[in-house]
Parts: structure tokens; C-alpha cells; sequence
């Protein structure tokens, strides 16, 4: 068993990093680029405390909750991911009595990963489509920091469209998801300050990796060295794979060259509704509009869309409340405690 390192009673010294984006927007190229800067230890989507512990253990300074917590933790990263959790190591870095949400996370994720990484002294964690709960962790650690990646929503959906086994047209949604973080982003920058949220483009990550590894290096403060973003000595992250996690089935050289694939792979209906769900918010970012001919556009098609119940009720929400949903169509926590346990459990 690995020790886990002393951590102090508090989380007000620990520098985690929570790297954000929606679905298919290079969030697990983003944990890759990250896990290569030697201090910082990163997963992606393995542990998602803030899915699947934070909301369903109220208090884990009980006893019996703590260790139905790591025990529910550990079997799921381990069947999911092929991961083991110390829960001993967890609990000794606990044994002072002072238990919180913050501290459980932080220890788990030191036992997790910065154990298993020499030189690491902070973790980060990939959670994608979950931006909402960006106040929250800055809450929870002081000196927590985000990297958010943004992509242009039209390849966000044709990823979608191609990888998802949602059914049709379920992959719409996904500029629906984009629209809501390219809306609150930038807010949630404002209200919490560039010192603590970076916002990134994936095209930029892609085909300036030193220019943007550098801007991320200085936002972390992290030195930056020049063979830091050498592909070739990227390592392997915990969780998913990043040099297969693309729907196109490319080698990992194409991070180097953020090939626009949206032209080729969504209809002229679909461009329609991506750029008008998400414009303004798409040129503030940098991605300018089609000139779609609107001619090519079949208002039959778009009245299929558009009477789909799901597809019609996910609009409905955003032009009643302002806001999209986000997230997912399925509930990934009832997906992946089914996967793991066979059925859900609270």
C-alpha cells in the first residue's frame, strides 16, 4: 500500500485543478496536457466527486457514511477504470477528526494520484459538462484554480453525432450544452477573477500547444520548459485513454492539427440550429457563422427536430429560464452505478 502525504487539517493550502468543458470538446486532451506539467498529478473522469460523492453522502464526518463512501469509490474506479483506492491510506489522512467534503475529495485524489506520480504535489480532475459546479469547488478550495476548454459547438455536435448511442436527434443538444457554457463562462470569470479561471480554446490547445501550454503553465504557476509539449512524452492518464478518445478514429497527431470536421458531417438543418441556438455567444469566442444558404435548409426536416418531444422540451427549458439544461439526456451517475453495482444506489 502506498502512503498517501501528509496533508494539513485544512484545504485552504491545496491547489487542486478542476479542467472543465462540454462533451467532446477535448477535455481528456486538456487532463493529458495538464498530467505532463511534472508537479501536477491529473485524471480524467475517474473519481467525479462532485457527481457522485458530494451530492449523495451528506455528511462523510460520520463514520459509517465515510466508509460507505470510500468502499462505493473504490469499487467504482476500480471496475470502471482498473484503479485501486487506498481506503486505508484515505482514512489515516482523516484520523484528526476534522472531516469535510473537501478534505475527503483532497484525499482521496492525493492517495489516488499524487502518491502514484514522483515530484506531484497537486491533483487535477476532468469533469466534463458539469461548469455549474465550478462556484462550488473554488468554494471548497481557496487556492483551487479551473482550466475551462471551449470548441466550436459545430464540431461539438458532429463528435456527438457520430460517437453518441443516444437516440436521434439527441446529439442536438450538445449546442445547447455549448451555448450555456459559452454564456456563463465568462461570468463565472468575472465574479471569481482570471487569477482562479482560464478559459481556453481546444483549436488554440490543438495547434499552439507551447504558446497554450505556457499560458497555462503561468495561470497554475507551474514553470514551463520547452519539451513540455512534446507529444511523444505525454504519458498515459488515469481514466480514459486521451490518444484514442476521438470520435474519428485518428491517431494522436491529429491534436496537432484541430481539423474542422462539422462541414462534412452535419446537414445543412443542423448547422442552422448549432449557429442559431448558439450565436452571439460563437463569434464572441472566435467562430465565425457558415453563410449558410438558407435555401438549403428543408423545413420538413426541421419541423422533424423540432417535434421530437425530448429535443422540443430541452428548447423549451432554454427560451423559458434563459438558460440551457446541463448535461446529459441519460443521468451518468444511474448509468455508471448500474454499470458498476447493477442498480442504482443513493
Amino acid at each position: 500500500m502506498k502512503p498517501c502525504r501528509a496533508m494539513p487539517a485544512s484545504t485552504d493550502e491545496t491547489r487542486p485543478v478542476f479542467l472543465s468543458g462540454v462533451y467532446r470538446s477535448g477535455t481528456t486532451f486538456l487532463t493529458a496536457v495538464v498530467n505532463n506539467i511534472p508537479a501536477i498529478a491529473a485524471a480524467s473522469s475517474t473519481v467525479k466527486y462532485l457527481r457522485f460523492c458530494y451530492p449523495h453522502f451528506s455528511n462523510p464526518a460520520d463514520p459509517a457514511e465515510l466508509r460507505r463512501l470510500l468502499e462505493q469509490t473504490n469499487e467504482r474506479v476500480s471496475k470502471r477504470w482498473g484503479l485501486h483506492l487506498s481506503e486505508e491510506a484515505v482514512s489515516s489522512q482523516l484520523s484528526d477528526g476534522q472531516i469535510t467534503h473537501s478534505r475527503v475529495y483532497d484525499a482521496i485524489m492525493q492517495s489516488l494520484l499524487v502518491a502514484d506520480k514522483p515530484g506531484a504535489t497537486r491533483w487535477a480532475e476532468k469533469l466534463a459538462a458539469q461548469w455549474r459546479d465550478i462556484p462550488l469547488f473554488l468554494e471548497m478550495f481557496p487556492k483551487g484554480q479551473v482550466v475551462h476548454v471551449m470548441r466550436d459547438p459545430r464540431d461539438v455536435t458532429a463528435s456527438y453525432k457520430k460517437m453518441t448511442y443516444e437516440p436521434w436527434p439527441t446529439y442536438l443538444d450538445a449546442a445547447l450544452n455549448c451555448k450555456g457554457a459559452m454564456m456563463e463562462l465568462p461570468n463565472l470569470q468575472r465574479t471569481h477573477g482570471t487569477d482562479r479561471i482560464l478559459i481556453l480554446r481546444a483549436e488554440d490547445l490543438a495547434t499552439n500547444l507551447p504558446g497554450e501550454m505556457c499560458k497555462i503553465c503561468e495561470f497554475l504557476g507551474e514553470p514551463y520548459v520547452d519539451d513540455m509539449a512534446d507529444l511523444s512524452r505525454f504519458s498515459e492518464i488515469k481514466g480514459e485513454a486521451w490518444r484514442t478518445n476521438t470520435s474519428f478514429e485518428e491517431t494522436g497527431d491529429n491534436y496537432s492539427k484541430a481539423t474542422s470536421r462539422w462541414e462534412r458531417h452535419l446537414d445543412p438543418e443542423e448547422v442552422f440550429l448549432v449557429e442559431m441556438i448558439c450565436q452571439p455567444d460563437m463569434a464572441a469566442f472566435g467562430y465565425e457563422g457558415s453563410g449558410l444558404d438558407m435555401a438549403a435548409i428543408s423545413a420538413e426536416r426541421l419541423g422533424q427536430i423540432f417535434a421530437d418531444p425530448w429535443f422540443a422540451s430541452r428548447m423549451s427549458y432554454y427560451l423559458t429560464h434563459g438558460r440551457p439544461m446541463q448535461g446529459y439526456r441519460t443521468d451518468p451517475y444511474q448509468t455508471e452505478m448500474e454499470i458498476v453495482f447493477g442498480a442504482a444506489r443513493g
